[in-house]
């Protein structure tokens, strides 16, 4: 049932005026009701029609003597389906290749073209993109899949019953050692949680802290006094799973799973899943674990990505880094994250902290010219999308141009857009230029149970002061995070990025701006007082008394 206690609207055009009366206070938190719910219900709604449109959108891209990325290839066309033969020549839907593995080793060039059947699946390989090519779908039914999940768990012959309880509480036994699971989707519509164990470097403990400890919280010695793991006594709720991925994890710490530091290795074992309903695999259709495998890893330059599904991974699924020019459109990216990077003792050099740290993330990278259009991206365990400026990824200028979000729904990531330049101070050879995020749909930002991230805003200006020029976050939609709408970690007004026209739908008793900047109050609740900061004169902000739609899209 669609319940909102209270809305309060509030166009804030207003901040240009003078303060407003005890009298003009009273009118404004007075809208009436039934106009309140209905500004906030229609925003929903249209959510709900955007998602439809970017999950049924037709393949569009057809031949043409012109290259325009997203519109048109120029050179040959191939196919792909999972009633193919990798000994076709892949130049008909009759004749088409069957795996990826006879894609990546295809001699693709500038202007080709890869169609994928939809309502196909391919699974647990990274995609070796190649420069100016389109990779896209062909026939009718669903987006073509491609999932770092090894294999569909939903048949009561993958799964056996390896312990019961007194009070019903059936624990269960995967039929094959699996990779480390970051959660297991169940029918697309479910997430098991998963419970975190430590490794010691000799075996797994109850683990003490959260998802992801920070280096001054964590205490090692106490960590490692903590008791064996025992699956089930650890295991205390119904579809809760522990993914015991220990083969190959060295005896010394820290340990690093993801990363630059990584050694490459997978480690596997044993999955134990609790489901007191009964076999998992006879109640649910499809179970997907989100497991690791880079799918498209560094995508080349000019690269298009077109009606694709990616997901059910443990990790990062699509990473630009330093491509060019490259498209990503009507796609759906979903399903993403919860793997374990590292086994921290808390002081080790790394990029993810101290403890247990669990990320990932959907899109993004330091690149020019990167498009990122129309896409559906829901359930990241890490940030939707964003812009990041390395040090180590600099390219001759360092700097970024011209990286567009337009006309995507980022639905219940733990965080939502990214605005981030990792250099502590300023440096004008390294800053965001012509970047645009505009008419994006950012909705119940870490609101999801899975996600027990520290803080979850719908939109992120993190690092540095963020030199910038020409940039814009412009008619978006961010509708309710857990932590606050906007975190502004270092604020410069002249540095800062121009909010123009947005729309801000947030709980009243969480903040409207998060800020670790010394020259900004820590929460910002007042609309009138919160953009300001953002200088966001046309924007409008709605203010909710209790959830609607129980935090989920209808």
């Amino acid at each position: 049932m669609k319940r909102i206690i209270l809305v309060i609207l509030v166009a804030v055009v207003l901040i240009s005026l003078p303060a407003c009366s005890a009298e003009e206070q009273t009118n404004i938190s007075n809208t009436p009701m039934d106009e309140s719910v209905t500004a906030a219900t229609a925003i929903l709604e249209e959510a709900v029609e955007r998602r439809e449109t970017i999950l049924t959108s037709k393949t569009q891209i057809v031949w043409d003597k012109a290259f325009t990325p997203g519109q048109t290839y120029t050179g040959t066309a191939y196919y792909v389906s999972n009633n193919g033969d990798d000994g076709n020549d892949g130049l008909s839907p009759e004749t088409a290749w069957a795996t990826l593995d006879r894609v990546n080793k295809a001699s693709l060039e500038y202007g080709d073209a890869v169609f994928f059947e939809r309502g196909g699946i391919w699974r647990n390989t990274t995609v070796e993109t190649k420069e100016g090519v389109t990779y896209s779908a062909y026939g009718e039914g669903a987006k073509p899949c491609i999932c770092a999940s090894p294999e569909n768990g939903g048949d009561s012959a993958l799964w056996s019953l390896w312990w019961e309880g007194e009070n019903g509480e059936k624990i269960w036994l995967y039929h094959r050692d699996m990779p480390d699971c970051g959660a297991i989707v169940l029918n697309e519509e479910i997430i098991a949680q998963k419970v975190l164990g430590y490794w010691s470097g000799k075996e797994f403990l109850h683990y003490t802290g959260p998802a992801n400890w920070t280096p001054e919280d964590f205490d090692l010695e106490e960590q490692l006094s903590q008791a064996p793991f025992d699956v089930t006594t650890e295991l205390t709720e119904n579809l809760t799973f522990f993914s015991k991925a220990d083969s190959t994890l060295p005896d010394t710490l820290p340990v690093f799973l993801s990363g630059w530091e990584w050694d490459g290795r997978t480690p596997v074992g044993e999955l134990y899943f609790r489901c007191d309903e009964g076999n998992p695999g006879e109640i649910y259709e499809s179970i997907e674990f989100q497991t690791q495998c880079p799918l498209f890893d560094n995508v080349a330059d000019g690269c298009v990505l077109d009606n694709l599904f990616i997901g059910f991974a443990g990790d990062g699924v699509l990473t630009v880094a330093e491509g060019d020019g490259v498209t990503v459109q009507n796609c759906e990216v979903g399903w993403v994250g919860g793997i374990v990077a590292v086994y921290n003792t808390g002081e080790a050099a790394t990029g993810y902290g101290g403890g247990v740290q669990r990320l990932a993330g959907a899109m993004g990278g330091g690149n020019h010219g990167t498009r990122y259009l129309n896409n559906y991206v829901h359930h990241m365990y890490h940030a939707g999308g964003g812009i990041e400026i390395f040090e180590e990824q600099g390219f001759e200028s360092g700097s970024v141009y011209g990286v567009q979000f337009v006309g995507n729904v980022f639905y219940q990531c733990a965080s939502g857009l990214t605005f981030f330049n990792w250099d502590e101070e300023a440096n004008p050879e390294r800053k965001f230029v012509d970047c645009v995020y505009e008419d994006n749909w950012v909705l119940f930002t870490g609101l999801e149970d899975w996600m027990d991230h520290s803080f979850s805003p719908a939109f992120s200006h993190e690092g540095g002061p963020n030199l910038q020029e020409r940039c814009v976050i412009r008619n978006n939609v961010f509708f309710v995070a857990r932590s606050a709408i906007v975190y502004i970690q270092e604020y410069v007004e002249e540095c800062f990025p121009d909010f123009e026209g947005n729309t801000y739908v947030q709980y009243a008793d969480i903040p409207l701006i998060h800020s670790d900047s010394e020259n900004l109050d820590t929460d910002i609740y007042d609309p009138r007082v919160a953009m300001e900061v953002l200088g966001d004169e046309s924007g409008v902000v709605i203010l909710l008394q209790e959830n609607i739609w129980d935090n989920h899209l209808e």
